[in-house]
């Protein structure tokens, strides 16, 4: 792009000067000539009337790291003050002061200053970008209308509504099949931009989860971002400027393919777009749109619950704020219980509707912590920490987890490692393996402090004023989050030595282990 921008100014410089003489002499003859030979960097001229003229630029590195799903990546000193101490960098960072206190090493931790020379912006020198950082093709309207085969279409889709639908279910999937059948029928004559974008994160998300067609990583990397430019192309720039449903649906999309790779600040600065876009189209209030059909009605109220879900996700995973308070989804959420009773069966139960009322009400669970546990936002010395209110948050968290676990209804009833459940892969089940995992991933959160607080005291990191009560105390609730931990470890390692294609019940990692330790 820098150098198309060069190369334009170039034309208009040489035009500017040359175009108008040539008219007078020669009509179109010396215009055409300059149009069609490649318009070459003049040199810069000593007159001091002449305008300089840049012809090469840099392009930016972000302060922030590439991560991955899991945030498990080092970062500059200078950085490390936008990764609070809900993220797993910042305890990560804790564990390795506290490895090197006890070896009595004086090897320098990443985010310290005498480490910065290893690092790469901010990155582990051993990360490969080349892949997300690299400058993609320039797409044409062609490219960016072209499609796969039908089979292939039809195939993705599937993927897609098994796996993301289910887990995350904004989409109508009936509404989607029927116009991508209109759309077949007249040869996609007539096709809305906006779906087309859609359709082709649709494909871009289902790719990366395509295992079985292509093994290979950096395969399914490429091909999903051939969807990915795809869709940016026809919806990228129009998401800055229109305000639609459909928009929403795409940027929301973006975000949770950009957390899936290796383009964290991508995820991130889209969600800010995305959250603005969804209240600017009122889906923060159940009072918007009552005169839509019910089930427009309720694609909005899922696709906010999405958003809401998502924003804890992200800020407890970069330990930054969130977006959207409390107060702006309860009313959706009291809709969103699921309407059954405990008599109700898996059959006539709507499973998807279901699993995201009770992921929201977890969520919740998860955004009262990080505001009391974490300061939402900021840092904080472990030592500045009120020794009665971490221990009354601590007690009142772990009893809203058991209550939400014992309230579930029991066809998405949470299971452990020796469920028999995980060796049979189906929708249902996959889900109760996603619940669970998040169950054990939110009680790591809840209890985390009082691990911090145990290692600071054992490896001495820095003053310590916790008494000695307090200290045994912690130790006891430390070894609750370790179980938690190990808990995550053996469902994950059941699921894959069962099945270790796709299929499995695990499902995406970035679904559930966003917050592993």
């Amino acid at each position: 792009m820098a150098d198309m921008e060069g190369k334009v100014q170039r034309l208009s410089d040489v035009l500017r000067g040359h175009l108008t003489p040539c008219a007078e002499n020669n009509p179109g003859s010396c215009a055409t000539e300059l149009l069609d030979q490649e318009i070459c960097p003049q040199p810069l001229s000593h007159d001091n009337t002449s305008t300089p003229l840049v012809t090469g630029l840099e392009e930016p590195q972000d302060d922030d790291a590439a991560v991955n799903g899991m945030a498990m990546v080092f970062l500059e000193e200078h950085t490390s003050a936008f990764y609070g101490e809900s993220s797993n960098i910042n305890f990560t960072q804790l564990l390795l002061r506290a490895v090197a206190s006890a070896r009595n090493s004086a090897i320098e931790m990443p985010g310290t200053k005498g480490h910065t020379g290893s690092l790469n912006d901010g990155n582990v020198s051993g990360i490969n970008h080349s892949q997300s950082q690299s400058n993609p093709p320039q797409s044409t309207e062609t490219s960016m209308t072209s499609l796969p085969e039908v089979a292939e279409m039809n195939r993705l889709l599937d993927m897609y509504f098994n796996t993301c639908g289910v887990v995350f279910p904004f989409i109508s999937e009936d509404a989607t099949r029927e116009i991508h059948a209109e759309c077949l029928e007249n040869g996609f004559q007539s096709t809305r931009r906006t779906w087309l974008g859609n359709l082709n994160m649709i494909f871009a998300l289902a790719t990366m989860l395509d295992r079985e067609n292509l093994p290979s990583a950096k395969k399914r990397f490429e091909r999903a971002d051939l969807y990915y430019r795809r869709a940016v192309g026809l919806c990228g720039e129009l998401s800055r400027h229109v305000i639609s449903l459909e928009i929403v649906h795409y940027l929301l999309m973006v975000v949770m393919y950009c957390q899936g790779t290796q383009r964290s600040v991508q995820a991130w600065n889209i969600y800010g777009l995305l959250t603005r876009s969804a209240m600017a189209l009122g889906l923060h209030s159940p009072g918007s749109g009552k005169d839509l059909n019910s089930a427009q009605i309720e694609m909005r109220r899922r696709t906010w619950i999405v958003i809401y879900c998502l924003d804890k996700v992200l800020s407890a995973t970069f330990g930054r704020p969130a977006s959207i308070p409390d107060e702006q989804a309860v009313d959706w959420g009291s809709s969103a219980r699921f309407r059954q009773n405990s008599s109700t069966t898996e059959a006539e139960a709507d499973i998807p509707g279901d699993f995201l009322a009770v992921s929201f009400d977890l969520y919740q669970v998860m955004s009262k912590s990080l505001a009391r546990q974490y300061s939402t936002t900021a840092e904080r010395r472990d030592n500045d920490l009120d020794d009665l209110n971490t221990v009354q948050a601590s007690v009142e968290f772990r009893k809203t987890l058991r209550t939400w676990a014992s309230s579930l209804p029991p066809h998405i009833g949470l299971c452990d490692a020796r469920s028999e459940i995980l060796a049979e892969n189906t929708r249902v089940h996959r889900l109760r393996v996603i619940l669970s995992l998040r169950y054990h991933n939110l009680s790591i959160l809840v209890l985390r402090p009082f691990l911090s607080i145990t290692i600071v005291n054992l490896f001495q990191e820095g003053e310590v004023n916790h008494p000695p009560y307090f200290f045994q105390l912690a130790m006891a609730e430390a070894e609750e989050c370790v179980k938690s931990a190990e808990a995550t470890i053996d469902i994950c390692y059941t699921v894959i030595t069962t099945d270790s294609t796709s299929k499995n019940n695990l499902g995406a990692w970035y679904f559930t282990l966003y917050y592993g330790e």
